[in-house]
């Protein structure tokens, strides 16, 4: 369906072109590249600089306990991490070993020692 081009005028001068929806689709649509430099310059914006290294997330990955794998990577104890969120290690172990649920309250504490979302510290789904 090839419809032909059309010039709007106002003023004697060119205002408007229509051009086939087909055509304008081609023009103007970003390409794989430009699609790839927008995504990149998002994360960059979006970028908060936390950075965790392949044996953290492999860990996680084989289903690790989430605080355990992040507590280990900040070389903080039981008793350390707890008296950060204002609990004690003995209770940290047994969340830890899922003796404990981990409440919401105490997940958004330990996520901020962290600095991750508060639902990294739920398990990953195998």
């Amino acid at each position: 369906m090839n419809a032909p081009h059309q010039i709007i005028y106002k003023d004697d001068k060119p205002e408007f072109a229509v051009v086939p929806w087909d055509e304008y689709v081609r023009v103007f649509r970003p390409s794989e590249d430009e699609l790839d430099a927008i995504a990149y310059q998002q994360a960059v914006a979006q970028d908060d600089g936390v950075r965790f290294p392949a044996v953290v997330i492999n860990r996680l990955s084989a289903g690790e306990n989430p605080v355990r794998v992040y507590r280990e990577h900040y070389d903080l104890t039981q008793e350390a991490l707890g008296a950060q969120v204002g609990v004690t290690g003995t209770y940290i172990g047994a969340v830890e070993r899922s003796a404990r649920p981990l409440s919401k309250k105490l997940a958004m504490k330990i996520a901020s020692v962290f600095k991750v979302d508060a639902d990294e510290l739920e398990p990953w789904s195998q």
